[in-house]
């Protein structure tokens, strides 16, 4: 009798164990793996670049996300998030740089029950196109050869000639004989666009901008001089 007793018992205890092994295999095999890549404009991976996955819940009245993992981005430029549950995830770098240009990518990943998704993402291509064009106030025509720097706000200061901006500029263009000069900029920062004299590198006019990926955007400016 006993040994029948423990007999029986065996076999609840490996009907127990099969169970909740099929139990685990089920939920791995809803899960889908993630992994991201960010390169140049050439195709050359950037390393060491945080980038941070965020579970994104957009609701009728407000957006909410948050944060899951983070990590940097190896010599390949790749990072890899494993085990995911099957839903879009909001992928953020804020630090991927490219000439010196410190690019924000924002990108929404879609991951699917057991397949792997491998993205790979050009950082310049979290660019707009700003097109600035320049009115002399004196003559109201469009005015010509004025130099155009794009700053970051944070690192602008004011100053009568442009030494310290002209370093800090991100990007910069010079207007054509049609007043226009047309530049590709960094998307989904703050940017102060600057005028000024090519020749005695003195301060015109500036404003604020920022403009959407992708998107193309003219620019307005005048001056007096």
């Amino acid at each position: 009798m006993k040994l029948k007793l423990a007999y029986l018992m065996l076999i609840a205890i490996a009907f127990v164990s099969c169970k909740k092994t099929n139990e685990v295999e089920m939920s791995l095999s809803n899960s889908g793996k993630l992994t991201y890549k960010l390169t140049d404009a050439n195709g050359k991976g950037l390393s060491n670049v945080k980038i941070s996955l965020f579970d994104h819940l957009d609701r009728y009245y407000a957006s909410n996300s948050i944060l899951i993992d983070e990590r940097r981005t190896d010599g390949n430029g790749q990072v890899d998030f494993g085990d995911l549950n099957p839903k879009s995830y909001l992928i953020v770098a804020d630090s991927a740089k490219v000439n010196n240009v410190n690019y924000t990518v924002r990108d929404y990943v879609q991951v699917t029950t057991g397949m792997t998704k491998n993205k790979e993402t050009k950082v310049t291509d979290f660019s707009g196109t700003l097109v600035v064009k320049v009115t002399s106030y004196n003559t109201n025509q469009p005015a010509k050869n004025i130099g155009v720097l794009i700053i970051p706000v944070n690192n602008y200061e004011y100053e009568q000639y442009i030494s310290k901006n002209l370093a800090n500029a991100e990007f910069k263009g010079v207007t054509g004989e049609n007043g226009i000069a047309t530049l590709k900029i960094a998307s989904g920062k703050d940017y102060v666009v600057l005028l000024y004299n090519t020749t005695t590198l003195s301060n015109l006019n500036w404003g604020t901008t920022s403009i959407q990926k992708g998107m193309t955007m003219n620019y307005f400016a005048g001056f007096y001089q």
